[in-house]
C-alpha cells in the first residue's frame, strides 16, 4: 500500500507467523543478526526462511529491490559480495537479477506472514518453491 495506506490504516494487516513453525525458527536462530541489520533499513523486507539461509528481499520486489541472504553461522551475503567474489559482468548481474525477479513473480499467490523484527516489521513469504528457486539461482552459482 505505501504512505498512504499506512496513514489511513488501509495496509492489509498480515496474519502473524505461527512461532512453532520451521520458518520461525529459523528466524529465531538468526534473530540477534537479523534484528540490528533490519533495523539499519528504511525500505520495507520480505523473508524466505530456508533451511540453507535466511534470504531478506528488500525494498519492493519485483520492481525494485536487493536481496541478502544470512547462513546459518549469521554471516551476511548480497549480491555485491556474490558479484565480487565469481568476477560478474554487468550482464551477469542483470541475468541474476532477472532470474530472482522472475522466482519472487512466481511466488505472488503464496501464503505471507507478518514478523518483528525488533521495531522493524517484516513479511515471511512461505514458498517451498521460492525457497528452492533461490538455491538454485544464488547457491549454485557458488558451486
Amino acid at each position: 500500500m505505501g504512505f498512504l495506506g499506512k496513514l489511513f490504516g488501509t495496509e492489509k494487516e498480515l496474519p502473524p507467523l505461527d512461532p512453532a513453525s520451521p520458518g520461525a525458527q529459523r528466524i529465531e536462530k538468526l534473530r540477534a543478526v537479523l534484528e540490528p541489520w533490519a533495523a539499519k533499513l528504511h525500505d520495507p523486507i520480505e523473508i524466505v526462511a530456508g533451511e540453507r539461509a535466511v534470504y531478506v528481499f528488500i525494498g519492493r520486489p519485483p520492481d525494485r529491490f536487493g536481496i541478502a541472504w544470512f547462513e546459518a553461522d549469521g554471516a551476511e551475503h548480497n549480491l555485491k559480495t556474490l558479484a565480487q567474489k565469481h568476477k560478474f559482468t554487468v550482464r551477469q548481474m542483470n541475468e541474476l537479477s532477472a532470474k530472482l525477479r522472475t522466482a519472487y513473480e512466481k511466488s505472488a499467490a503464496d501464503p505471507r506472514f507478518g514478523v518483528a523484527l525488533g521495531q522493524k516489521k517484516a513479511k515471511v513469504l512461505a514458498s517451498a518453491g521460492m525457497e528452492a528457486d533461490l538455491l538454485r539461482i544464488i547457491h549454485d552459482v557458488e558451486v
